[in-house]
């Protein structure tokens, strides 16, 4: 009994060594350079329509992001244990996916925050309405993500997001037509169950397409990267519609019109230019893998639950 405890002590020790020797390589530079210039990034992206995108602010926040995020790179390349290897990139299709998933979240999610806007502004919805008028695109997600991962074996992959994008732009296209005196049966559900058809497959489709072909050890940091492209993509798409709708807003309040239909005007358009980014995401879409896998890695949260709520 004492020899087998013996041998059982050194394993642990050894198993430590290992542990402490990888904490010791942890590429601690790299994971401050990266937070640090998608922090700077972001931040400046959302503040940019309130400032201004030719204000020194704006210029300094995108120039110093840049710069930290360009430093990372050249981190990666050199250190021993990256934080993110660039051989992942090689991968075929990853890039591909996660280029195609931040443009179509940057002309989709922000849908949540003009039509939450406008059902609270304009149509006059409490907030517990407002959050309930979302669940038919949750159950509609649900549904049509089960579908599409059962014809992934058949199709692939490729196929499933293309069309995907292409009812999506449609259904931002319905909601960019509400009215100031819109009902939610006519004029915001259509719109909501026609998106969360496209979208369903959309996500499904290219977080398989973002991880064919990943080494199992390599499976998180996969999910990492479309991750990051979904909070790059929903910020970049909220400062750029953002300033569209209050172009537009400003533009027929000058008119003489009044504030509900001024706002109106402003949701309308940026929906509108929402169904056309996303629209063009179908472009980037056929780079991607036509991967015929049936599993994928789950991606942490669901951006529209998450923003739903």
């Amino acid at each position: 009994i004492s020899a087998v405890a013996l041998v059982g002590a050194f394993a642990l020790l050894d198993r430590e060594r290992v542990r402490v020797g990888r904490l010791a390589n942890f590429d601690a530079l790299g994971a401050f350079l990266v937070t640090g210039g998608m922090l700077l990034l972001v931040y400046t992206l959302v503040k940019a329509p309130d400032i201004g995108w030719s204000a020194g602010r704006t210029v300094a926040g995108i120039a110093g992001a840049a710069a930290l995020l360009a430093a990372f790179g050249l981190t990666e390349r050199r250190v021993r244990n990256p934080l993110v290897p660039l051989s992942i990139l090689k991968v075929k299709g990853i890039a591909a996916a996660d280029a195609t998933q931040l443009v179509a979240l940057a002309g989709f999610l922000p849908m949540f925050f003009f039509l939450t806007l406008y059902m609270q502004t304009v149509l006059g919805y409490s907030p517990i309405q407002t959050g309930v008028a979302y669940l038919p695109l949750t159950g509609g997600f649900i549904i049509v993500a089960s579908i599409s991962s059962q014809l992934f074996a058949r199709i692939g992959t490729k196929p499933v997001v293309v069309v995907g994008m292409v009812i999506s732009a449609a259904g931002l296209y319905w909601l960019s037509r509400v009215p100031v005196d819109g009902s939610y049966v006519s004029d915001i559900l259509p719109g909501l169950l026609t998106v969360s058809i496209g979208m369903g497959g959309v996500f499904t489709g290219l977080t398989t397409a973002a991880n064919a072909g990943v080494d199992q050890d390599q499976a998180g940091l996969a999910a990492g990267l479309l991750n990051t492209g979904q909070q790059l993509g929903t910020a970049l798409g909220l400062a750029i519609l953002s300033a569209v709708a209050t172009a537009e807003t400003k533009s027929v309040l000058r008119a003489g019109d009044g504030l509900a239909q001024a706002a109106t005007d402003g949701y309308q358009r940026a929906l509108l230019v929402g169904a056309f980014i996303v629209l063009a995401a179908t472009v980037v879409a056929l780079l991607t893998p036509n991967s015929r896998e049936t599993t994928a890695v789950v991606v942490e949260e669901e951006p529209a639950l998450d923003l739903a709520a």
